[in-house]
């Protein structure tokens, strides 16, 4: 019989290290950060002494410090949050360098910006927090472990610099340009190991910025089933029609200017079909004003997996998707998804679940729209299997299993 002593004794002290931090923070890896440090804190054996380090900052645009500084709890995990320091960045400069690398330069060779000195510049002006990273060059030495995510922000590639030996990347890769920085590619290689959340990113890694990392492992990302409701969904916000979601960040880097796009011209094709598009999240997009495009703004979790339930499937038109959470609360909830094509990760998802459908074109997103009115019995099958894919690949007891396996390589 173990002891309390015994499980104390054996507990590993991890800290993850993320640039943002919250239940109402919107993003991939923030959500991810925040599910992973909340399942390890919770494991029974209690095995794992967890703490989240973060900033104060609350929005990925301005990096306002909203939040206070210091201690707190949140679903009883420990989080020490540091200001971001706005002195010592050019916020002007650095987003004419984002859009100069995102649409202006040249690429060379595999996507790598042609200036290094732009790189440098565009890093040293990205957002960051000194004082986080005294705190843990001083007090780092008392953890086992380090987790940064995701690999782009002053909070990963700075501080895993610190301990290098104690720090594992969960990078959240994308094929973008930053991924084939300099600094990137060396912090990959560099740090104590790599742990992945999709079998394509890792692909991505190694592939095409050539980083093989010996201790780099595919854990992924649970996933928790919620009961949800549909016609709450529809009773509480009003929406009779069918509908498609989008759930996330209402940014142009998500492509949800091509979904509009689309979508409209879906509705002006097919005027006599009742369809609407339901987005659900908050960003700087200005929306049109349509009234079959629907804006209901950030959800509670409780809302937006009625909203995953109610749909007639989840658009996920991103192309640059390291996993997708969205996808996976959809399937979930038995909706089918659909994705774009030109998305590897995304679309490497339904091809191995069966359960969606992706598209490289409009008329390619009109057809799919038009075969799942039109297969309602067979949008369910496809649902159905998008679950499976998810209880089998990705709920909590797996993903903890392939982390405790990491773990005896990376400790």
């Amino acid at each position: 019989m173990i002891t309390p002593s015994q499980i104390q004794d054996r507990k590993s002290k991890i800290g993850f290290v993320v640039p943002r931090y919250g239940l109402d923070v919107l993003g991939g890896a923030e959500t991810l950060a925040r599910q992973f440090a909340e399942h390890l804190s919770y494991v029974p054996t209690g095995e794992f002494d967890v703490t989240v380090l973060t900033t104060c900052a609350r929005d990925l645009l301005t990096w306002r410090n909203e939040y206070p500084p210091g201690e707190s709890r949140i679903n009883d995990v420990r989080v020490l949050r540091f200001p971001i320091d706005h002195r010592c960045r050019d916020a002007r400069l650095f987003q004419r360098l984002t859009d100069r690398f995102n649409t202006e330069i040249p690429v060379r060779g595999r996507g790598e910006p042609a200036d290094s000195a732009d790189q440098t510049t565009w890093l040293e002006n990205s957002a960051h927090s000194p004082n986080l990273y005294l705190h843990l060059a001083r007090h780092g030495r008392a953890y086992d472990l380090l987790v940064f995510l995701p690999y782009l922000f002053g909070t990963t590639i700075y501080v895993s610099a610190i301990w290098p030996g104690k720090s594992v990347i969960c990078p959240c890769l994308h094929d973008e340009p930053y991924a084939y920085f300099a600094d990137v590619r060396l912090m990959l290689h560099s740090v104590r190991g790599l742990m992945f959340i999709s079998a394509t990113e890792q692909a991505l890694a190694e592939d095409r910025l050539g980083v093989r990392h010996p201790a780099a492992r595919l854990v992924g990302l649970g996933l928790d089933g919620v009961a949800a409701d549909g016609e709450r969904f529809r009773r509480k916000f009003g929406v009779c029609e069918p509908f498609v979601l989008y759930a996330g960040r209402l940014d142009p880097m998500k492509n949800i200017m091509q979904l509009l796009t689309f979508f409209l011209a879906y509705r002006n094709s097919r005027p006599g079909r009742r369809l609407k598009l339901v987005l659900a999240g908050s960003g700087p997009l200005h929306l049109p004003d349509h009234p079959d495009v629907v804006p209901l703004g950030f959800l509670d979790p409780a809302d937006l997996h009625d909203a995953y339930a109610a749909a007639l499937a989840l658009c996920q038109p991103s192309l640059a998707e390291s996993f997708s959470i969205v996808l996976m609360e959809a399937w979930l909830a038995g909706t089918p998804a659909l994705v774009h094509g030109g998305c590897p990760v995304t679309r490497d998802h339904v091809i191995r679940s069966n359960g969606g459908l992706y598209f490289a074109s409009g008329e390619e997103f009109a057809e799919a729209l038009d075969w799942f009115f039109d297969h309602d019995r067979a949008r369910h099958q496809l649902g159905a299997l998008g679950r499976a894919y998810v209880h089998r690949e990705f709920s909590w007891p797996v993903v903890l299993d392939r982390f405790r396996a990491a773990m005896a390589l990376w400790e």
